[in-house]
Parts: C-alpha cells; structure tokens; sequence
C-alpha cells in the first residue's frame, strides 16, 4: 500500500467521523410552547455577578442550585421567582402571549430569558440585572449595574 492510498483511507475515515448526525436534536426555540407548558418549578446552574458604584465587578459566585417558579395568572401574565438560596432571589411579572419564545420585563431591574425545548423537557436561559440610581454633582441621575444574573434551568416539574 502506497502512501496515497494510507492518506486516501485517513481522509474517509476522517470525513465519515465528522459527518456523524446526533441522534437526538439540540435544544431550540419552543415558539410553541403554551402557557401550561413552561409553568412550573425548574432547576439548575447560575452565576452572579456583583459590581461597586461605578459598574466594575468586585465578585463571582456560582451555583449549581439555581431555581425558577413560573406562575399563571388569569390576565395573561405570569409570576417568575429567579434566583440561589442565600444568594441572590427576584420576583418579576411579565406579560405572556402564546408563541412567544421570550419573557421579558423590566421589573425588580432588567429580566430577560428565552424558553427552549428538547423533546419534552423544557429549558429556560436568562438574565437579571439590577441597577441602583447615582446622583451626579449636577444632580442629574444615572443608572448604575449592580449585579448580573445568569441562569440556565430546566423544568423539573
């Protein structure tokens, strides 16, 4: 067997490995999941980050215990409890349309998440900032980043 041949065979043998397809696909956008579907407790890993008065981050704490309650209410809207017992914890409400992959809402700070689906299991990533107001030597007011809560959970019931 000649070199080309060997360099021929690695090559296949490379090119088949590679074109491998996973039996079960990613994780995507649930663009429609209903209400029913994403309420619920779920569970998982987060990191929280904590900035000083003028946004430059002074700690890191990770978690593999991060949780979110997501609650229904009649008007179409939904009640979210994010956070790491003894670490960080926000309540938000937020207004839910069927079809929609994202929950936003800009209370208790900025809350941002998007809803995923791997077959029947659920998944929700986000984030929550929070600001706190600074008064400038003009008195004008400025927005200042406190912390950043990054999540990533799946429902668990």
């Amino acid at each position: 067997m000649n070199i080309r041949h060997l360099l021929l065979i690695i090559i296949l043998v490379i090119g088949h490995a590679g074109c491998k397809k996973d039996k079960d696909p990613e994780w995507e956008r649930c663009t429609d999941c209903s209400l029913e579907q994403i309420t619920g407790t779920y569970g998982g890993k987060a990191t929280l980050k904590e900035y000083d008065e003028e946004s430059v981050l002074i700690n890191t704490a990770h978690s593999d215990e991060a949780y979110l309650e997501l609650s229904s209410f009649s008007n179409n809207s939904i009640g979210i409890s994010v956070g790491v017992v003894n670490l960080f914890n926000a309540s938000i409400n937020a207004g839910w349309k069927s079809g929609e992959y994202t929950i936003s809402s800009l209370s208790d700070g900025e809350f941002l998440a998007e809803i995923w689906r791997h077959r029947d299991q659920i998944k929700i990533k986000g984030i929550n900032k929070r600001y706190s107001e600074l008064v400038l030597e003009n008195d004008s007011v400025v927005l200042v980043l406190r912390s950043l809560f990054d999540f990533e959970v799946i429902k668990t019931e």
